[in-house]
């Protein structure tokens, strides 16, 4: 699934990129079996959330949209990894059904 020539990312590479940015934010290794919890501080998960969906933004054009905040949801760090990618690829689904639509095909095939 594309949107023009970007491709969407696979869940490993998603989940890496996220774990390298929150280990850079929290100032220690983040592994995806951890407790989301435990990472820093409420103020430092909701900074990784927020610089994540930023460089998401930048990289694909549209901002991921959450219904409700990630910093202090309870499990795993691999639950907000998912959790995020689910709601990710739902908008990269529909930009780029949008994307087909702009550009005047008849049949869009995702």
């Amino acid at each position: 699934m594309k949107i023009g020539q970007l491709e969407k990312p696979a869940f490993t590479a998603f989940r890496k990129d996220f774990l390298a940015l929150a280990g850079e934010i929290a100032g220690c290794q983040v592994n995806a079996g951890a407790v989301w919890q435990h990472i820093g501080s409420s103020e430092c998960r909701e900074q990784i959330i927020k610089e994540f969906i930023r460089s998401m933004e930048e990289r694909y054009g549209f901002a991921i949209v959450l219904k409700s905040p990630l910093h202090d949801r309870p499990g795993s760090v691999e639950g907000v990894v998912g959790e995020l990618y689910h709601v990710f690829s739902t908008m990269f689904l529909v930009e780029v059904i949008n994307s087909k639509i702009r550009a005047g095909e008849k049949h869009v095939e995702v």
